[in-house]
């Protein structure tokens, strides 16, 4: 592979900077970081990008645009020590290079190998995929694998920019896949507005799921509601609070008896006001009436003291 690489210096303006044929970015409008910035101005480029001859003489990016960005914001008529891939060199192998140093860095979000798997599939077999590629990008090398991949552009733009960049839960990606338009953009707009965690998406997701199916109606009509509405947009309340109210409004409509078993026990223990080191547990789904008294002793000696007024109190006049 190194054979196909030679080093050259270029002048910006012989290369193309909007030809996106080889990013993996589902961004276009990409910023070089700061930090990038400073160091290119104090030392230049020390990593070399990676282009392609499309013409004599003429390029385009196949890795490094962030560099080339920050040089080129710095100084426009500047040139840049870059590796050129020749245009003998086949397209498949071009990726394969792609492929390569980008995990020499990191690696790939799902969103990213989504793109690649799109763009190679328009220029080689399933097979050669599945042996030469799959296991490259940690997927199994089976022919779902591609199709369960690049299923995720049937996601909305905010929706694939917020997977790559980590903010949505990859499990809740692929579940909103089968979930209409609607229902995606309400629980997408709750999920970033809340800044909900994974277990949260995952827990919003299952629950309106299930409270839709009952009423026989869309998730996004679900939450088209007053009272949701009114928890989402309260002025005074923060985003964790307004998680707390939203869960615990649809933890009621998910499960009542639950939910009000559950508060009947909050409204009890509140009642008996008792100290910090002293708690009240009841069975996990109020199956029976049972509970667990729990008390935090600072020492043995303040155990000891105790026991007897407690042996007592448990046992009468038995012991």
């Amino acid at each position: 592979m190194s054979q196909i690489l030679n080093f050259k210096n270029i002048a910006l303006s012989h290369i193309d900077f909007g030809d996106f044929s080889y990013s993996l970015s589902p961004e276009l409008d990409i910023v070089p970081d700061e930090s990038l910035t400073e160091s290119i101005s104090r030392h230049g480029i020390l990593h070399p990008p990676i282009v392609r001859e499309t013409t004599p003489d003429f390029y385009i990016i196949v890795s490094g645009r962030k560099r080339l960005l920050a040089l080129q914001a710095l100084d426009t008529e500047s040139a840049c020590g870059c590796l050129v891939i020749y245009r003998h060199v086949p397209e498949l192998d071009v990726f394969s290079l792609l492929l390569e140093e980008v995990q020499l860095a990191r690696k790939l979000t799902t969103i990213e190998k989504a793109i690649f798997l799109q763009k190679i599939t328009a220029i080689t077999d399933e097979s050669q995929i599945i042996r030469d590629f799959l296991p490259r990008l940690g997927l199994a090398p089976a022919p779902f694998s591609i199709k369960h991949t690049i299923r995720l552009f049937d996601l909305e733009d905010p929706i694939r920019r917020s997977l790559h960049h980590g903010t949505l839960s990859e499990t809740v990606a692929y579940d909103f896949i089968l979930l209409s338009p609607q229902d995606r953009k309400a629980l997408f707009e709750i999920i970033t507005s809340l800044r909900l965690s994974f277990s949260f998406q995952k827990k919003l997701l299952n629950i309106c799921r299930e409270l839709a199916s009952r009423a026989n109606m869309s998730i996004a009509a679900l939450l088209d509601n007053d009272e949701v509405q009114g928890i989402l947009h309260h002025q005074d309340a923060n985003p964790p609070q307004k998680t707390k109210n939203l869960m615990l409004w649809l933890s009621r409509k998910h499960m009542p008896r639950f939910s009000q078993a559950a508060e009947e026990f909050r409204h009890f223990i509140a009642a008996m006001q008792l100290p910090k080191n002293i708690s009240v547990a009841h069975t996990p789904f109020f199956e029976d009436d049972s509970m667990i008294l729990s008390i935090t002793f600072s020492n043995r000696k303040s155990l000891q003291d105790a026991w007897e007024k407690i042996r007592h109190a448990a046992y009468g006049n038995d012991n």
